[in-house]
């Protein structure tokens, strides 16, 4: 007996293509939100360097940071920013903290945040000049 296999090829590489798209997706997705994740800590980190080495000399970081972020195409309504220092008048020698989270739903894919609550954080510390 001879099976009649004409025909059936284009429907076999039909199916192939719908499976393949079907596992590739999410993979591209993952690959998607992991990309993401990656750029803003590069901008949360970057902006709290800045930040802190601003704090050090004693200014205000609060909006430079909000500027850092707004270039870079984040919201800055979705940071929240918390500075830091020791005494009231911080002298010489004290440390400075910027930290730094972001909330980054309706940046992503996936629901990441049910895995983490808190979003992206950073911190960056430095000594007061």
């Amino acid at each position: 007996m001879r099976r009649d296999t004409e025909g059936r090829q284009g429907a076999t590489i039909a199916e192939f293509a719908f499976t393949l798209a079907l596992l590739m997706a999410p993979l591209f997705a993952g690959v998607w939100d992991v990309s993401k994740f990656i750029d803003i800590n590069q901008v949360l980190t970057r902006a709290a360097r800045d930040g802190v080495v601003a704090a050090s000399r004693g200014e205000d970081p609060t909006a430079m940071i909000k500027d850092y972020v707004a270039a870079a195409g984040l919201f800055p309504e979705d940071l929240i920013i918390s500075i830091v220092q020791g005494p009231e008048q911080p002298g010489l020698g004290e440390e400075v903290s910027v930290q730094l989270a972001y909330d980054f739903s309706g940046y992503t894919i996936f629901p990441w945040e049910d895995f983490l609550p808190n979003g992206l954080t950073t911190s960056a510390y430095a000594k007061m000049e």
